[in-house]
This record gives structure tokens, sequence and C-alpha cells, in this order.
């Protein structure tokens, strides 16, 4: 399980390997960057947009924690949400040069190379990210697996759509799961059992 932080610091761990596979791109325009948030109309933007653009209750595993409580309502469980995120990531550059194409492919090579998120890659990224400071990701036992998205015409109108003011441009989709997520409450134990009266039964 891991904190509140487990969705910011997935968004950025995906940031972090996307990054480093642009850096092995050459390219006369510079350098390429990795920014999150929705599609830029900036043209001279170079390199990945990393969008989060939905998230969802997990269908299977939305149900594992229900028995969280007892009679009384207190916690006996730490509850938790299964989520699944869904990320488009965007490439802008020189078209003349395929630089958007290049960047697509490094990136796709990058994290088909390494579908889950390792311990390792998320524990740099914490440790580089002052907003992450206190993430605990990094210990959890289920890791986050990385999973390309396949988009009909009708999803893929529906989502550009929402950018009406952004030209198109070349993309990716991608879906995290699952991202668990523990509330932030002290569960209390039960006391042991001590006795155990025999059950009489019926005759």
């Amino acid at each position: 399980m891991s904190n509140h932080l487990a969705l910011a610091t997935v968004t950025a761990t995906i940031g972090r390997m996307v990054g480093e596979a642009l850096e092995r791109v050459a390219s006369p325009s510079g350098i390429p960057r990795v920014r999150f948030g929705p599609p830029t109309d900036d043209p001279q933007h170079l390199g990945c947009t990393v969008f989060l653009y939905r998230v969802a209750m997990s269908p299977h595993l939305r149900n594992t924690d229900l028995a969280t409580r007892d009679e009384s309502g207190t916690y006996v469980e730490r509850p938790h949400a299964a989520l699944d995120a869904d990320y488009l990531l965007t490439f802008g550059g020189d078209e003349a040069t395929l630089e958007p194409q290049r960047f697509l492919g490094a990136a796709v090579s990058a994290l088909h190379a390494r579908p889950f998120l390792s311990a390792e890659a998320i524990r740099r990224v914490i440790a580089a990210t002052p907003y992450l400071a206190g993430s605990d990701l990094d210990g959890r036992v289920e890791r986050v697996r990385l999973v390309p998205q396949v988009l009909d015409h009708q999803a893929m109108t529906q989502l550009w759509g929402t950018f009406p003011r952004v030209p198109y441009n070349l993309w990716i989709a991608y879906r995290a799961s699952t991202i668990l997520i523990e509330a932030d409450v002290t569960p209390v134990t039960p006391p042991p059992v001590r006795t155990v009266e025999p059950t009489v039964l019926p005759r």
C-alpha cells in the first residue's frame, strides 16, 4: 500500500523515465524536455507532455477492502482505494526532421523495456522532488504496471475535443495500474482470543 502521494509519484516517475529516454535523441533544436499538464499550443515546445487525463476505480480491486469496520463502526483494517490512471503522452518538435516521431519512439522503447515502475526508479524521483517528500510508493509490494491503450476514433475525437485551441500532436496513451492508496486512519487491533466456547449442535 502507499499514501496519498502515490498518484503524483507515479506521474513523476513516468515523466522521469520518458525524460531520460528523450535525452538519448539528438536534436539540433535544443534539449528535449518533459512537461506535465494538458497538451500545449506552444509551437516551440520540444519534447513530451505527460497529461493525466482520467482516474477511475479499478474494476478488479474496487471492493477488496469492504470489511474495514466492525459492528460498532471502528476501523479494524486500514481502507484503501484502488485506482487506474490514464495518461496521454504528446510529442512536439521539428516535423521536418521527424522529431516528434523520434521522441515517441524513444519513449515507447523505454516504457516497453520497463513496464513496471521499479522501487529504485521511484526512490530516485522521490529523492529529487521536494513536493514528493514522504511518499512511500517505493516500499509497496505490488508494483504499478504501464500498459499502452488503444483509443478508437470516437474516444480520440472526444479527448482531443477538450483541447479546442491546441493543434493535433503525435500522441500515445498509457494506463498505470493498479495504484493503491491507503486512508490515513489507525485501525484498532482486536483483543486476542482467550477462551473458546464450545458449540453445542442441536439434536
